[in-house]
């Protein structure tokens, strides 16, 4: 059993126009369906994760319960909350249907300060090849 910390990589931007509860469903969605978050690995505690990105425990409770409604995550009462064994790696379609919303935010971003497709394009590159080291 792994136990996820340091704001496990969550990335929220408040004035995104995205709830910051979403932006954490879509995250944690990504994470745990690429892999990145393993089976079984428990999740901070609702206290803890609030507590580390500054946030409200009602916002971060929020997410988790729609994870758990979606079956990415389980309550286990008097443990934790943890990663549901057995998810499935998603198919392409799948996986395009989880990222699409972060594409389009960050499109959405891009244009609003007035960077062309071809600059976006460069910051993903070096972006990604960032995440790659």
């Amino acid at each position: 059993m792994q136990y996820i910390t340091q704001a496990m990589f969550l990335h929220l931007n408040p004035q995104s126009g995205l709830p910051v509860y979403r932006q954490m469903i879509q995250q944690l969605k990504e994470r745990i369906a690429s892999g990145q978050l393993a089976p079984d690995s428990q999740l901070p505690s609702v206290r803890d994760l609030s507590a580390e990105l500054h946030i409200n425990p009602l916002t971060v409770g929020k997410a988790y319960q729609f994870l758990e409604r979606d079956g990415f995550v389980e309550f286990r009462r008097g443990h934790g909350t943890f990663v549901v064994p057995g998810r499935k790696i998603p198919s392409l379609t799948e996986q395009k249907k989880l990222i699409q919303p972060a594409i389009d935010q960050v499109v959405s971003e891009a244009a609003h300060l007035g960077l062309t497709e071809s600059q976006l394009q460069q910051l993903i590159r070096q972006a990604y090849a960032n995440k790659q080291k």
